[in-house]
């Protein structure tokens, strides 16, 4: 199953379910960053370090808009 039609699949659930998939994931996201501790966390960052991170840390991300 590709991730288009995954998106498709959540865009289809109820709001309430789709709200309760986001929070499931967020906590995934959030609960995970923990045991994987960026380097970068807690340092104060210039504007280019800044989006350096953001675009090397979400780079699937960013594919996904751009297109």
């Amino acid at each position: 199953m590709s991730a288009t039609e995954i998106m498709q699949q959540i865009e289809a659930l109820p709001e309430k379910e789709q709200q309760e998939l986001f929070v499931l994931l967020t906590k995934k996201v959030v609960g995970g960053q923990g045991a994987n501790s960026k380097p970068w966390l807690g340092k104060k960052l210039s504007f280019e370090e800044a989006c350096d991170v953001v675009f090397r840390e979400n780079r699937e991300l960013l594919s996904a808009l751009a297109k």
